[in-house]
């Protein structure tokens, strides 16, 4: 079956609505905005790293695109409302993608406290902190909603030098079905999209070799490596309509790395 072209698909349900990326000038959040930009969605994308803020901008505006960019630092919780605060003004917030995090490699006996709590404060409190903001806004209006948090097959599989980050995504799992469970009768959905297997973004290549990936996208079933987009089409899923009876879901999307 032939690729989808990415630039062309436009889902269903998400015109006119306002949705908050965080980690959006980048890898998974960039292509998850610019898919809700172009199905005629308001994105505000919010991100640390303002030169690829910049880009994503350019890009928009060549494509006029209803998506703006900001300055977010999600372990910062006055960043955190700013950036909630800003999306929620320009219409009624309906949607969150939670995609800022950090992947260090550090063996499990050299993990220093810093550490520690430097990928906690950024991958699980700060994603909690977005998902609460948020939830607010979609009770405050009363319209119901649909959160996406960015998991990984690691916080089922764990791995040996990122046993930090594994307990972050784990924890975002389980954060994403608590909150299903409490949000539900507000009309607000929350599910997890969990990438895996070897997937082309910036954070994996921050951390990998060529040769790795090559080895690795040998052993998936689908034989390739992943692409930003692969995430993109499936938190795009989840956002509209498409998913209106789904919540509380971990959705594995790594080539068939991981079969659960």
């Amino acid at each position: 079956m032939p690729d989808i072209e990415f630039s062309r698909t436009v889902l269903p349900g998400l015109d006119g609505v306002t949705v908050a990326v965080t980690g959006g000038a980048s890898g998974i959040g960039r292509a998850a905005a610019v898919l809700a930009a172009q199905s005629g969605a308001r994105v505000v994308a919010g991100d640390l790293n303002d030169e690829l803020l910049a880009d994503l901008s350019r890009e928009a505006k060549s494509r006029d695109l209803a998506l703006e960019t900001t300055h977010l630092d999600v372990a910062d919780s006055s960043s955190v409302e700013e950036f909630i605060g800003l999306a929620d003004a320009r219409s009624d917030l309906f949607g969150l993608v939670a995609s800022a995090g950090i992947s260090p490699d550090v063996p499990s006996l050299e993990i220093t406290p810093e550490q520690w709590h430097q990928i906690m404060d950024i991958n699980l409190t700060g994603l909690f902190l977005c998902n609460q903001l948020a939830a607010r806004a979609m009770v405050a209006h009363g319209q119901g909603g649909s959160i996406v948090n960015i998991g990984s097959a690691v916080g089922q599989t764990g791995a040996g030098t990122l046993a930090h980050y594994a307990a972050t995504k784990g924890g975002v799992a389980a954060l994403t079905r608590a909150l299903a469970k409490d949000l539900g009768p507000h009309g607000i959905r929350v599910n997890c999209v969990s990438p895996g297997g070897a997937v082309d973004t910036p954070l994996m290549w921050s951390r990998v070799t060529e040769e790795y990936v090559a080895q690795r996208v040998a052993g998936l079933p689908l034989r390739r490596i992943g692409r930003p987009e692969d995430l993109g089409y499936c938190i795009g899923f989840l956002l509209s309509g498409l998913s209106s009876w789904i919540t509380g879901q971990n959705l594995q999307v790594n080539g068939g790395s991981l079969m659960l």
